[in-house]
């Protein structure tokens, strides 16, 4: 064999052994990519990016949430990472709010003691922040099927659901944009 040869071979049998220590190491200090985490579990981590769900969650708080499917059926009072609607506008991230409304749900604010309506009940709401359910007065929107109201806890920073209800926009959330749905106890 000549020289060129052998030093093709030496380089080929040293890059074997270079990327199977490394193989060998992340494996051994169990370093697996967040996506494989996620898919494996479940379960997927969302950072709170603003105070709009203040007191529930800090700004910067990072909380587990159980990844959707497909087949999730919201419920009121759930929190849930989600991607806005193109209506709303935004950089194309995930946001984190309260599920307030769900399909078929009459949704409207407020009462004369400044509390959400549902379905012409009052809401008690101990998350809130504010005094007043909102500062956004609206009339009632029944929430179409397929999609769902959201509102942040902290109402008077959130932009959610009110802020995007205007002339030809309902202001809802798909149903199919939900990522996960937000266990709060572990926000850290």
């Amino acid at each position: 064999m000549s020289s060129p040869d052998n030093a093709a071979m030496v380089f080929r049998a040293l890059y074997v052994l270079i990327i199977s220590f490394v193989v060998v190491g992340v494996s051994a200090c169990s370093v697996i990519p967040e996506p494989l985490i996620s898919k494996a579990t479940g379960r997927e981590s969302y950072r709170e990016s603003s105070e709009a769900m203040m007191p529930t969650l800090k700004e910067g708080a990072v909380v587990t949430g159980t990844v959707t499917d497909g087949t999730y059926t919201p419920k009121t009072g759930d929190v849930i990472a989600f991607l806005p609607p193109k209506s709303w506008g935004g950089s194309g991230g995930y946001m984190i709010k309260r599920i307030i409304g769900v399909p078929g749900n009459t949704v409207s604010c407020c009462d004369p003691q400044h509390r959400m309506v549902i379905d012409g009940k009052p809401v008690d709401e101990p998350y809130v922040t504010n005094e007043r359910a909102s500062q956004i007065i609206f009339e009632p929107i029944v929430v179409p099927e397929g999609r769902i109201w959201v509102q942040g806890d902290n109402r008077d920073v959130s932009l959610d659901s009110r802020n995007h209800h205007r002339v030809g926009v309902d202001g809802t959330v798909p149903v199919s944009n939900v990522l996960g749905v937000i266990d709060v106890s572990t926000a850290k």
